[in-house]
């Protein structure tokens, strides 16, 4: 009786072993990413925190990608005279092709930047000969979702379109174009076709996914996979004192990091130090670069700010330490038109442990206020943000109190391991290898 109950307890461990193997198998995923490290901001990121956890999962990863130059333009000496290459990154395979470098100041520029990488992704992506059961491809740039349905076809696998901005609504609301101009009539014709075919899509914001399904997509073919933080990778050991450096010793610093782009809004950083440019005590550092950094270097020497720092773009993995070193953190956007825009940096920060200030309006100041993490402006409003940081400046408790509010509700909802959990159901499920 005991060597019967034996086996079969045995037999029902086997089971469930071989259960967990149908949920849990392995798919090998081609994933296309205009954007890739060592290059900064959030769409590097995403897409190498998801891909190094899906390897982590267990499953074999793919990325095509272009070589690094973004934002300054300039392909580093390691990656020069280059047309392909193969690299190893954290168990993710990384294919690099020929990309015609841009700084994107100029819309010409851009254009050429991004048409090159799609032309080039799908050489590379038809030239390999490892089979994959599912393409993955992050937009904007939406040619690269193009890209991603050209090779789905060929290859006839499923096609996953990773949505980080609604393309063209997101270079309406900042301003860059105007709705009525032929290149965002084009454009918006190419996102519903994508919408239409892609198997899949996965938003990163709740009122992105909302705006996808009124352009007539089924809901059920939309999932929301958020942006997040590695926080894993969080190292806040201050290998750099910055505040030495830059003789900011006993200042109350404000920080802004990452992309100075037009979306992002920074010049309200600048006229806000302009407006306390008599409160000794309060400084401002501005680090990262992007096609309106030499403007508002411009902007503050015409306007003799001494409160102003501008250090160049920095390794990521600096930038927890970066943001250490601040007493708050800046997270602008240029327009209250862009309420579906949730910034990536706004969870960097509190996974640092960091108070913000945000700067706009919509689904990233529903998000502080719910967390709890620091306070909300109106998108655009110096005044306000200058008289809100004075009053911050004298609360370290209050401080304090958001960055660990903050840090908890990230370490909830916004952990990337977690989030990639998410990412891989959707490409188990497309594929056909997800256990019903």
């Amino acid at each position: 009786m005991v060597v019967t109950g034996q086996d079969s307890q045995s037999d029902e461990s086997h089971g469930i072993h071989l259960a967990d193997e149908m949920l849990q198998k392995k798919i090998a995923i081609l994933v296309l990413s205009h954007y890739y490290p060592p290059e900064m901001g959030g769409a590097a990121a995403r897409i190498h925190g998801l891909s190094r956890w899906l390897v982590n999962y267990g499953h074999d990863v793919t990325v095509i990608t272009g070589f690094p130059n973004y934002p300054a333009g300039i392909i580093p000496n390691t990656y020069r005279r280059k047309v392909k290459l193969r690299e190893e990154v954290e168990g993710v395979t990384v294919i690099r092709t020929w990309v015609h470098a841009s700084s994107h100041k100029k819309s010409f520029g851009r254009l050429t930047n991004y048409l090159s990488f799609a032309v080039s992704s799908i050489l590379a992506g038809i030239t390999l000969r490892h089979r994959y059961d599912v393409v993955l491809a992050t937009s904007p740039p939406l040619f690269t979702g193009v890209s991603g349905l050209i090779l789905s076809r060929i290859k006839r696998i499923p096609f996953v379109l990773d949505i980080r901005d609604l393309w063209p609504d997101v270079a309406v609301d900042s301003g860059a174009f105007k709705s009525t101009d032929l290149f965002i009539r084009i454009a918006r014709r190419v996102a519903r076709f994508l919408y239409s075919e892609a198997s899949h899509l996965t938003p990163v914001t709740e009122k992105k996914c909302e705006k996808v399904a009124l352009e007539g997509v089924d809901r059920e073919k939309i999932t929301l996979v958020s942006n997040g933080v590695d926080l894993d990778r969080v190292r806040t050991k201050k290998t750099i004192n910055w505040q030495g450096q830059f003789k900011l010793e006993g200042r109350f610093v404000a920080v802004y990091t990452g992309l100075i782009g037009i979306a992002q809004g920074v010049a309200v950083v600048v006229a806000a130090a302009d407006a306390l440019r008599r409160s000794g005590n309060i400084h401002f550092l501005i680090v990262g670069d992007g096609v309106e950094r030499d403007v508002l270097m411009k902007r503050a020497e015409e306007l003799a700010l001494e409160n102003v720092t501008f250090v160049p773009s920095q390794p990521r993995e600096a930038v927890p330490a970066i943001l250490a070193a601040a007493d708050l953190v800046l997270v602008p956007l240029v327009s209250a038109d862009l309420v579906d825009a949730v910034p990536s940096k706004l969870m960097e920060a509190w996974g640092c442990r960091k108070p913000v200030v945000l700067i706009a309006d919509g689904e990233p100041a529903d998000l502080v206020k719910e967390a709890g993490g620091g306070v909300v402006i109106e998108a655009g409003d110096s005044e306000k943000l200058a008289q809100k940081i004075t009053d911050l400046s004298k609360k370290a408790t209050v401080l304090e109190q958001y960055g660990e509010n903050g840090y908890g509700y990230v370490c909830k909802h916004f952990d990337r391991k977690d989030l990639a959990r998410k990412m891989e159901d959707v490409l188990l499920s497309v594929s056909g290898t997800r256990s019903k």
